[in-house]
């Protein structure tokens, strides 16, 4: 099960990959759990059916990817080096807390982030999977810098800033918001 938000926010690598994985099996069982049908269909209230959350995922996981990894690499480079805990920062740690569920307020989602139609549940988990695999390839290769040191914009939002732990921490927040707005949908 998913990470309770009243818990202390992670502060290493080891939290985050534990915290990744847990929410990567979560998402899995949950659609090992109930049919394609189930999985594509919308709720009567019309909020997003729970693939439709997915390839949101998708589209805002694959926005940080990138950023993550090119910050990573600047960091390295320079030889940013630690080991934490680390800290993030305000603007992380605001950012992080205002996604844990249960979901109080709906967010508007920016255009570049709407899920597409027309999609099948099966590939597009396995798409959610492998970023998630890769997002934790990204954390395991980042051991042994600091990632408090390193900072990049949003890539949606290129005037906020934060650390890449922070956007770490962000990320996962954002994947425990909607596999719990997944859920939502599917008792809906």
């Amino acid at each position: 099960m998913a990470k309770n938000s009243s818990q202390a926010p992670p502060q290493t690598l080891v939290e985050l990959r534990r915290d990744l994985d847990e929410q990567t099996e979560d998402l899995s069982s949950l659609f090992r759990s109930v049919d394609d049908a189930q999985l594509v269909r919308r709720p009567p209230s019309g909020k997003w059916s729970p693939v439709e959350h997915v390839d949101h995922l998708i589209k805002v996981n694959q926005g940080y990817l990138r950023g993550i990894e090119m910050a990573l690499n600047r960091g390295r480079a320079a030889g940013k080096t630690g080991t934490g805990p680390f800290k993030g920062s305000v603007v992380g740690r605001f950012l992080t807390r205002s996604m844990e569920p249960p979901v109080k307020r709906r967010i508007k989602t920016m255009a570049a982030m709407k899920p597409s139609s027309e999609l099948a549940a099966e590939p597009t988990l396995a798409v959610f999977l492998d970023l998630q695999g890769s997002l934790r390839e990204l954390m395991t290769g980042s051991e042994g810098l600091d990632l408090d040191a390193m900072r990049m914009s949003s890539p949606f939002v290129r005037l906020v800033r934060a650390p890449v732990f922070s956007w770490f921490s962000v990320l996962l927040a954002h994947n425990r918001r909607h596999i719990w707005l997944i859920r939502e949908a599917l008792a809906g």
